[in-house]
């Protein structure tokens, strides 16, 4: 074969290459899978998003207890994640209280820090649909939530605080909300897109990571 021969079949090779294959039909079961999915995250995180974070005084009871110990700050981590708690024992219940998540980011720690102390009485302020359980846990921890703690008539925990540390929070519902709406039309697709799903949600996911961090 001669070098111009060798050079044509390169040529052909090449034109056989670029040329578009037809699209592969992608299967009922895949394209269900991808609407169940997408609706999945478009409602759960929408209601995350848009629900009332708020604590009404209402739905909150007081009870009066005795601190058996001085109040213990707990740190852990699960993963790359920080957990920190402050763990309250009593001498009225067996089960330890805590104040955990957004209630600790809205306790006044230092003033805490200085004025609780063993042997304290204070009022804590509990989910009035929890009253009856504080000796039993349940079946997801076994310490009951703490959403306000007084002494003296003195406030530690900021309730409004902790409400506009979730609505702030809340936020990043939206970014899964927008990323269950770009997977949504992929699930009525028949031929595969020139766009793949996954390229599509991975650019989605990257702008909207930028767009968070400018306007947090």
């Amino acid at each position: 074969m001669s070098r111009n021969e060798r050079l044509q079949n390169k040529r052909d090779r090449q034109k056989m290459l670029a040329i578009k294959k037809p699209n592969e039909l992608v299967t009922r079961r895949d394209r269900i899978i991808v609407i169940t999915i997408s609706i999945a995250f478009i409602f759960l995180f929408l209601y995350l998003a848009l629900r009332d974070n708020s604590l009404p005084d209402n739905e909150l009871s007081t009870i009066n207890v005795t601190l058996k110990d001085t109040p213990k700050y707990d740190e852990y981590k699960i993963k790359s994640t920080t957990y920190r708690d402050i763990i309250l024992t009593t001498k009225e219940y067996q089960h330890e209280f805590k104040i955990t998540a957004m209630t600790y980011k809205a306790t006044d720690h230092n003033s805490f820090k200085a004025n609780i102390k063993v042997g304290d009485r204070v009022g804590l302020k509990i989910k009035k649909s929890e009253l009856d359980n504080l000796n039993k846990g349940s079946f997801w921890n076994d310490y009951n939530d703490v959403y306000g703690l007084k002494k003296d008539g003195i406030n530690y925990i900021n309730l409004e605080l902790k409400t506009e540390l979730e609505d702030k929070d809340s936020k990043w519902s939206y970014f899964f909300v927008v990323v269950g709406i770009v997977m949504l039309p992929y699930g009525f697709i028949k031929n595969k897109p020139l766009i793949s799903m996954d390229r599509a949600v991975t650019l989605t996911m990257i702008l909207g990571l930028i767009l968070l961090l400018i306007f947090d």
